[in-house]
């Protein structure tokens, strides 16, 4: 594929200048992996937003993946994703070992919408997940007591929405599952990352278990000391410190 010139700087990550020295400090700490740096970066997420904890990881392929098991998804469920998206999101559900319904989207927003999730709910539906495709924002809380009821959670793919709004609420703010990325050419870059917003403490915890191969001491504790608990299979999904840095 041959990329046009101006398409090529267009599509450039922003950056400020100071990336470089950042990088070069996270590298002088000496842990590369997840680190001081990662969790300063969790801190001033979570702090940006106004929710109590945020989750980063390697990518938001990975907050989905991790975000649908935290939701309670196993295999045999189905799983609700919009007619249009990136491969990603469907991928993130077969690697779960559930199954994706689509889900017609309106062709104004390139989103679902209330009426279209409704007419696709069926009794082996497991979780919703909806794309802000665009970083459009999808409001669906006339479906919240139907989807309370019957016991589905919401997994929102916000790859392009980390500063968007939903009403006077910023994207992850609205007590749902959300996962960021920040990509190269996401609204915030970290090379590569993403990141979750847990509901509530056990998700919180739930998910940092995840990421880190089942363990439950960060890798920040593990360096002190010489045995560490493994209380699940998880996956290797970590954000290093460097990409935090950044």
């Amino acid at each position: 594929m041959t990329v046009h010139p101006e398409t090529a700087r267009n599509a450039r990550p922003y950056l400020t200048g100071q990336e470089t020295e950042a990088i070069a400090d996270a590298l002088a700490v000496g842990q590369f992996g997840h680190g001081p740096a990662t969790e300063q970066f969790e801190h001033a997420l979570a702090q940006f937003l106004g929710v109590r904890d945020v989750v980063t990881v390697s990518s938001c392929t990975d907050a989905l993946k991790i975000a649908l098991l935290v939701a309670g998804v196993r295999p045999g469920d189905e799983v609700l994703v919009p007619s249009q998206t990136f491969c990603a999101t469907v991928q993130a559900v077969l690697t779960v070992g559930a199954s994706p319904r689509f889900v017609d989207i309106d062709p104004d927003t390139q989103c679902v919408t209330a009426r279209t999730v409704q007419d696709a709910l069926t009794a082996r539906t497991r979780v919703l997940l909806p794309v802000l495709y665009g970083g459009r924002a999808v409001d669906l809380t006339a479906l919240a007591d139907v989807l309370t009821e019957r016991g589905i959670a919401v997994v929102e793919d916000a790859a392009h929405a980390f500063g968007s709004f939903q009403g006077e609420q910023p994207v992850g703010t609205t007590g749902v599952l959300t996962c960021f990325s920040f990509g190269p050419i996401k609204n915030l870059t970290c090379i590569e990352g993403g990141a979750l917003v847990p509901r509530t403490p056990e998700d919180a915890q739930a998910a940092r278990r995840l990421r880190t191969l089942g363990i439950g001491q960060t890798q920040v504790d593990r360096i002190r000391t010489t045995t560490y608990t493994v209380h699940s299979t998880g996956f290797r999904a970590t954000l290093s410190a460097v990409h935090a840095a950044v």
